[in-house]
């Protein structure tokens, strides 16, 4: 029987324990040296998570849903976007893979809790885990209630392309054969830096990114309009629902050209938000 005061040192020399705290963090070094050593890839990288936090700005804090815990679903995609980085630092492939599904998933939730703009009360009964998360499928159905997601769906294939990227993801959850391994990713059984990994977590995670962010703007076609809020408002500025232009322009840098041209026209043409966008710039300073 192991005693006591041996445990730890028998506990990380036994054999069986093939990985250890020092190998990770030679992997995380490895890591970011390629993202340094890669400068474009790294600036993309910061543009996208900046892009995503940013966003978070836009989502309405009213008296109706104020703290009714429709910012969490954001938030914890959020959250999980730093996880999914972190665990890809460290050559957790897999696992960096199945933190970037939870991404995608609590962001589609989180949009398809609100297109009904009673986003305050259909959260609660997920929100305090009476009820189980909805089917991501449904969730992809509730979208189609937003005006014009329709269109812009049978334009660029939406639905199927996120479907398609959470499809590859869940296959890293349930081991959908060697390909989807662990063993696979670190091409072996300890873990090792792997630049095909990288860039495969790069190319899911820009494309969860730009896809939620430009629902969101569907949603929330304001979003596209740089608003002078410190100017107005100072440091009393309004709390959700508005961007500042530097945010505007970083959301825009993370989009697709002709998805772009398509939320713009939209946001254009929405005379909510023309109103909207004449009544701040036209007050007072």
């Amino acid at each position: 029987m192991v005693k006591e005061a041996d445990l730890d040192k028998i506990f990380h020399t036994y054999k069986p324990n093939l990985n250890n705290h020092e190998r990770i963090l030679e992997v995380h070094d490895d890591s970011l040296n390629y993202l340094k050593n890669n400068k474009e890839i790294y600036i993309k990288l910061a543009d996208y998570f900046c892009a995503y936090y940013e966003i978070g700005d836009l989502i309405p804090q009213t008296l109706n849903n104020f703290a009714s815990g429709h910012y969490f679903p954001y938030s914890e995609s959020y959250f999980e976007l730093e996880n999914s980085y972190q665990l890809y630092l460290e050559g957790f492939y897999t696992y960096s893979f199945a933190a970037l599904r939870s991404v995608l998933e609590l962001g589609i939730l989180g949009i398809s809790f609100t297109v009904a703009d009673k986003e305050h009360k259909e959260v609660r009964p997920w929100i305090t885990s009476e009820k189980r998360t909805p089917n991501f499928k449904s969730s992809l159905k509730k979208l189609n209630s937003i005006p014009f997601f329709k269109e812009f769906d049978e334009r660029f294939n939406y639905v199927e392309n996120v479907y398609d990227v959470y499809d590859h993801l869940s296959g890293f959850i349930h081991t959908r054969g060697y390909l989807y391994s662990s063993t696979s990713k670190n091409k072996g059984n300890i873990n090792r830096f792997n630049e095909e990994a990288i860039l495969e977590y790069l190319r899911n995670m820009f494309s969860i990114i730009s896809n939620l962010i430009a629902l969101m703007l569907i949603k929330y076609p304001i979003g596209l309009k740089s608003l002078p809020l410190f100017e107005k408002f100072g440091f009393n500025s309004l709390a959700g629902g508005f961007l500042e232009d530097y945010q505007v322009k970083l959301i825009k840098s993370v989009l697709n050209k002709n998805e772009l041209e398509f939320i713009e026209n939209i946001s254009d043409n929405d005379c909510d938000v023309q109103s909207i966008v004449e009544q701040i710039e036209s007050m007072l300073i």
